[in-house]
């Protein structure tokens, strides 16, 4: 049997749903059982499935490795049935009843066994196109961005978006995140709404206007900070500043004089918004770029700090709209439901090689190692994350996320 590209998402999505069913339950379990040892004991039931239990909630990838790390049926329904013997609470056992008849249900319609999911899907590398006459993704996302602009009457060139994930040096329950985000040739018609550069961070109440923002500017650790880039912005950016805009948290622009097409780069720094995931409960930390406007090429980098990836798995995917993630409710599967069919690529890059000297019109060495400067920090101290996508979504977000132990 052949699994096509929908059937993949199917799969994919049945097992996101039963991970994050599945990790709320056990979070209501003793400390003590939330080990394989401890688990077995507390419930009686059997070690090894114990195991694969604790193995596709927390070791998994995404939701098709979830289906293959996880016991079968029967091994899952008595796991079950060892757990509706507790405390525990009855909704969350009745969210996971309905998860698992979902994942009975669609492995019945793909294969006669869950051996032969295994199979199925550790042979299987590449999506199968359903047709190969039907528009590839990317031509799909294409034809999108090209009816989008038209619709919205502005659009983008090219949006790259730089995060540097540190831990914050005066308080380690949070992260210290600085990040640049440059959109080289924004072109607006004039019935399109105002540019605005959205952010997250709660306003500053001394604010009055960004901050103007050179190579010799430097990180203030101590408070949140945004301000747009000399070097990366067209001339009479910050002077065409017009307000800020408390209903959608952005700050708002007035067109430029006698010019048809800017480019606008802003410098964010936020020390207090992001949890140490190290030392927070969820244990997962994120960020994310949304499409706000129609885009031709989303470049994204997070340099991430060393010793925090050594104890974390990442995720990435894309989301429909712009859902603020609280913090605790942070890892992938919380937004299952929320995922779109659209898988991006994240590598692991030297940021300093010869590839990465320019790209999307861009200069992005000479822009990471602006970022640099201004933090007074050390690249050989962080890894490189980095993703790459033609026309984006719009108006949805490409989220990554960092799962640690």
């Amino acid at each position: 049997m052949e699994l096509e590209k929908e059937d993949l998402i199917v799969l994919n999505r049945t097992g996101e749903n039963l991970k994050s069913v599945l990790r709320r339950l056990i979070a209501e379990f003793p400390r003590s059982a939330q080990s394989i040892t401890g688990m077995s004991k507390w419930l009686s039931f059997n070690r090894s499935n114990c195991q694969r239990i604790l193995d596709g909630v927390y070791k998994s990838r995404d939701g098709k490795q979830v289906l293959c790390l996880l016991p079968g049926i029967a091994g899952l329904k008595d796991f079950l049935t060892q757990v509706e013997q507790t405390d525990i609470e009855q909704q969350l056992i009745l969210e996971t009843v309905k998860a698992l008849d979902t994942f009975e249900l669609v492995l019945k319609k793909y294969v006669r066994s869950h051996a032969e999911l295994k199979r199925l899907l550790g042979a299987k590398s590449e999506f199968t196109p359903v047709d190969s006459t039907m528009l590839s993704a990317e031509e799909k996302r294409e034809q999108h961005y090209l009816a989008s602009k038209q619709l919205v009457g502005s659009s983008i060139d090219t949006l790259f978006a730089c995060y540097l994930l540190k831990e914050n040096e005066h308080n380690n329950e949070f992260l210290q995140e600085v990040a640049m985000i440059a959109k080289q040739g924004i072109v607006r018609a004039k019935s399109a709404p105002p540019f605005v550069q959205f952010y997250t961070h709660p306003h500053p109440e001394d604010f009055t206007r960004p901050e103007n923002i050179t190579r010799h500017s430097s990180l203030d650790t101590t408070r949140f900070q945004v301000g747009v880039v000399d070097e990366y912005s067209t001339k009479g950016l910050l002077d065409s500043y017009a307000s800020y805009s408390v209903s959608n948290s952005g700050i708002v622009f007035n067109e430029i004089p006698n010019v048809s097409k800017i480019n606008a780069t802003f410098l964010f720094s936020n020390p207090d918004e992001l949890s140490n995931p190290l030392q927070h409960v969820s244990k997962c930390s994120s960020t994310s770029i949304s499409i706000k406007n129609p885009t031709r090429k989303l470049l994204t980098m997070v340099f991430f700090e060393k010793k925090l990836d050594r104890r974390s798995t990442v995720n990435v995917g894309c989301y429909s709209g712009n859902q603020k993630v609280k913090e605790g409710k942070l890892r992938a599967d919380d937004m299952w439901t929320e995922r779109l069919p659209e898988f991006p690529e994240l590598r692991i890059v030297q940021p300093d090689a010869p590839n990465f000297i320019e790209l999307g019109g861009l200069a992005i060495k000479d822009m990471t190692d602006y970022l640099f400067n201004f933090t007074h920090l050390n690249k050989n101290d962080f890894i490189c994350y980095f993703l790459e996508v033609d026309h984006p979504i719009w108006s949805s977000t490409y989220r990554i996320y960092f799962e640690h132990e």
